[in-house]
């Protein structure tokens, strides 16, 4: 079912996609967690349920690019560089 001009794109070249957008849900990630902590520690003033549902937000946020990291590194790691049996 694949078209022929796609058969020449090399699975390495796919798996490098899958890897740079691997690292850009990390890049993501990692600013969640700096929000979630600025959130929590440095708005003193701001109300605690406004702080919460941000909180809360943060945690949607940061399981969504956790699961994406996940597929994005399973997608390269085992369906294109996996050894063939």
């Amino acid at each position: 079912m694949e078209p022929t001009w796609t058969k020449q794109i090399p699975s390495s070249l796919i798996c490098d996609t899958y890897y740079t957008f691997f690292v850009v849900y990390a890049i993501i990630f990692v600013i969640v967690l700096l929000n979630a902590g600025f959130t929590l520690f440095a708005t003193k003033g701001l109300n605690s349920g406004i702080k919460i549902v941000l909180f809360l937000m943060n945690g949607v946020v940061a399981a969504v690019t956790v699961t994406l990291m996940l597929f994005m590194y399973l997608m390269c790691d085992r369906a294109l560089l996996a050894p063939k049996k």
